[in-house]
């Protein structure tokens, strides 16, 4: 009998934690980088309750970030972004290495990644190790050919990764259609989509003032494929708000969080979830 609790990962845009819509949330939350907007945030990624957090949309003022996870006393890792669009991850175990994969050329204004995208590893148990890669991909339906480019450049760092390490899981807002490439390739080399695998995909934006879309997603390489226990989206009270808009409603940010459990292969770094 395994009596190791599993572990959860996660995947939010968080919007650059201004609520959705931010004019709504401004009066609770007050200026970027303001007591409230911490403490409010480092509430929300708690009650999610993840060993491995990946944000997308984070802060560019990473004493922000860092207060959060300090707060919630996790290790941190940050994607820059070459626009406007950080990435963090924020993990229970400890960190070993990050690598970012995206970066402004010289002649494009809008290069492939321009968002952002990266991968650290972690050190889930003694002598294991798991590789997380944290992405936001162009978003838009006319920028699918800028997301084939994307995933031209993802790819083979995938591949190169798991020579490394054959744990791994890609995850992040993937801002297009589960029939585009970096879907389809991830399929081909046997990862799994974890809310697909459940049972059929779910909206991951569903709050008011939003179109419903699904382009948020956590893949698990073939080595944890069958360790995955249980995986949703979260749609509690606060991620998502009803409408018709008014004021004081909002949400915690635009997009919803997608998680996944696993069993058996990658312990719990730390003790038992509460």
């Amino acid at each position: 009998m395994n009596d190791t609790p599993p572990m959860r990962i996660g995947t939010y845009n968080v919007l650059g934690l201004q609520g959705y819509p931010p004019e709504a949330a401004e009066p609770a939350l007050g200026e970027p980088g303001s007591e409230a907007r911490i403490a409010h945030f480092t509430k929300v990624f708690s009650q999610l309750d993840c060993d491995v957090l990946a944000l997308q949309e984070g802060v560019a003022n990473l004493a922000v970030i860092k207060q959060v996870a300090q707060r919630m006393n996790v290790w941190l890792a940050t994607f820059p972004s070459p626009q406007n669009w950080p990435g963090h991850i924020l993990s229970r175990c400890p960190i070993l290495e990050s690598r970012v994969f995206s970066h402004q050329t010289p002649d494009e204004t809008t290069p492939p990644l321009s968002r952002c995208a990266g991968a650290v590893l972690l050190e889930t148990a003694p002598e294991q190790r798991l590789w997380v890669v944290g992405l936001h991909l162009h978003p838009r339906e006319t920028s699918a050919a800028l997301r084939e480019r994307e995933a031209e450049v993802l790819l083979p760092k995938i591949d190169g990764l798991m020579e490394e390490v054959p744990n791994a899981v890609v995850m992040g807002d993937f801002n297009g259609n589960v029939e585009e490439r970096i879907h389809r390739e991830l399929s081909d080399r046997g990862f799994v989509n974890v809310v697909a695998s459940q049972g059929e995909l779910q909206p991951t934006m569903d709050t008011a003032g939003k179109t419903l879309c699904v382009i948020d997603h956590i893949y698990l390489s073939p080595s944890l494929a069958a360790h995955l226990e249980s995986a949703r989206v979260v749609r509690d009270p606060g991620f998502r708000v009803d409408g018709p808009q008014r004021e004081g409603l909002w949400a915690h940010a635009d997009h919803l969080p997608v998680l996944a459990e696993l069993t058996g292969t990658i312990p719990l770094f730390g003790g038992p979830r509460e």
